[in-house]
């Protein structure tokens, strides 16, 4: 024969177990209830989420190489040009987060061709370095954000995201042609590796 305290913890348990069994029957309901009434994404907001996961990729690159530069490069223009990228990064970070957020989505990680760029930047200096920052990190990628933006600036629905489209476009253009100014491959030259 039980005593009543131990069976007093036997009936309890079971009311506590057949209460959580009942709650994560609910949750299980929900969920698919849920997942049923999810409508799929529309071509466009497909567009915009690739969109901005690749700008948010390419952002990190451009600010993680530009890093390098303080201890890899001598040329003040190539200096010069990381810190605008920096300035560039830092304003628009906040702004990337908060675009990334409203669509539940997380701040990528670099690719694997960026983390290859960002490692072979990291075994050499000197003008050497500074044509393969300058046409990897800052020529090219500004070339295909500017085609991304180009792009989704006459695609986008969503009207936060075309204002943000729109007023960084002008700036990405002004800072590749402030580049391809500031360090004509003649300037280059004359350095030496380190």
């Amino acid at each position: 024969m039980l005593t009543p305290r131990p069976f007093l913890s036997l009936l309890l348990l079971a009311f506590v177990t057949a209460g959580a069994h009942a709650q994560v029957q609910r949750t299980i309901a929900y969920g698919a209830a849920a997942a049923a009434e999810v409508k799929p994404l529309s071509q466009v907001q497909r567009l915009e989420r690739r969109f901005l996961q690749i700008t948010a990729a390419n952002m990190r690159y451009q600010a993680e190489a530009s890093r390098l530069v303080a201890t890899r490069s001598n040329n003040p223009a190539v200096k010069e040009i990381a810190n605008m990228i920096m300035a560039r990064h830092k304003t628009m970070q906040p702004e990337m987060l908060h675009l990334l957020q409203a669509r539940a989505m997380a701040m990528p990680i670099p690719s694997s061709d960026h983390n290859k760029v960002l490692k072979q930047l990291g075994k050499v200096n000197g003008a050497k370095f500074d044509h393969m920052y300058m046409d990897e990190v800052v020529v090219r990628s500004y070339q295909v954000d500017i085609g991304n933006f180009e792009k989704v600036a006459t695609q986008v629905e969503d009207p936060v995201l075309k204002a943000w489209v729109e007023r960084q476009l002008p700036q990405l253009r002004m800072q590749l042609a402030k580049a391809g100014k500031a360090l004509p491959s003649a300037a280059l030259r004359g350095q030496r590796s380190v």
